[in-house]
């Protein structure tokens, strides 16, 4: 689902900080709830894949962050605030919402710089 984007980048929220191609990257963090909101307030592409994070992200941020299975392209100027979880789930581990609630986690801010 694609909202209003700003004019210098897309803004998309991942699940991951994923390298979406070859390039240079910033990977920021971790960076307050107040500025995830302010970052996604111009509008933004959720490329979230799992109903959990999505719902977390939700009522973290108090925007609808809908789920979209979706590959995101960043290229330079795309910014993507990423949920971090800080250790690596089981192999199988459904994310519900319960789930990645007693994870411990962290938002980040991943740039393309080039």
């Amino acid at each position: 689902m694609q909202h209003q984007n700003r004019s210098d980048g897309k803004v998309y929220v991942l699940n991951s900080p994923v390298l979406t191609d070859y390039g240079d990257w910033r990977l920021e963090g971790p960076i307050s709830v107040g500025r995830a909101v302010e970052l996604l307030s111009a509008g933004f592409v959720s490329a979230v894949g799992h109903a959990g994070t999505a719902e977390l992200l939700s009522k973290l941020l108090g925007v609808q962050i809908p789920v979209n299975r979706i590959h995101a392209e960043m290229q330079p100027g795309d910014r993507a605030l990423v949920l971090r979880l800080d250790q690596r789930l089981p192999e199988g581990t459904v994310l519900t919402l319960e789930a990645v609630e007693q994870q411990s986690f962290e938002l980040g801010l991943l740039t393309r710089l080039a």
